[in-house]
């Protein structure tokens, strides 16, 4: 797959190798970040899946009070009715997932499978855009961990519901990290050779 193809394809541009040269110290301080983050969800996987399920459900039921309320502020104008509807359908999700967390995390777990798996080949392009730039491979590998995940947990579903959220974004989090690290290093010293 050309460059070009696989830029079109996800409609980004590819990541500057001058841009990570310049920033290097943030892309470091954002690696480490992750990774402690990520060691974080990975130790406390189950606490970790139950909280995104319950933040997720306040977050819609929020959403959903506001539209509705929006929809009543809007009242003469010919959304009313779909605002209304859409307000209604973001809070009646959230109160499901609020009283119901085990559903909501199965629900969850089956979109956090799709969602690494279309993370892993938005990474996949990206690396394949830096090629030969510094720090490519590490992005490909990461990609290709990232679709690994999604597999893994669409294949297990749901039986390891109740902790795989938390484990595997730990994972997730602790190898983009190292990504990160590597890439800024690699830049660092690109850098360092350049001066």
């Amino acid at each position: 797959m050309s460059t070009e193809c696989s830029s079109s394809l996800f409609g980004a541009r590819p990541l500057e190798p001058e841009t990570v040269r310049k920033n290097w110290g943030w892309f470091l301080g954002f690696g480490i970040a992750m990774i402690v983050f990520g060691t974080l969800a990975f130790s406390l996987p189950g606490v970790i899946s139950l909280a995104m399920e319950v933040l997720l459900g306040w977050l819609l039921l929020f959403g959903g009070v506001t539209q509705f309320l929006y929809a009543f502020r809007s009242r003469g104008s010919g959304a009313f009715s779909m605002m209304l509807l859409g307000g209604s359908l973001y809070a009646a999700v959230g109160l499901l997932m609020l009283f119901f967390p085990l559903q909501g995390i199965l629900t969850l777990t089956l979109l956090l499978a799709a969602f690494f798996m279309i993370e892993g080949l938005f990474k996949i392009a990206m690396g394949l855009q830096m090629r030969p730039g510094a720090g490519w491979g590490w992005v490909l590998v990461t990609g290709f961990l990232a679709v690994l995940i999604g597999v893994l947990i669409w294949r297990q579903w749901p039986g390891d519901a109740t902790w795989v959220i938390g484990l595997l974004v730990g994972i997730d989090m602790i190898f983009g990290g190292a990504s990160m690290i590597a890439l800024a290093l690699s830049a660092r010293n690109q850098k360092l050779l350049a001066e």
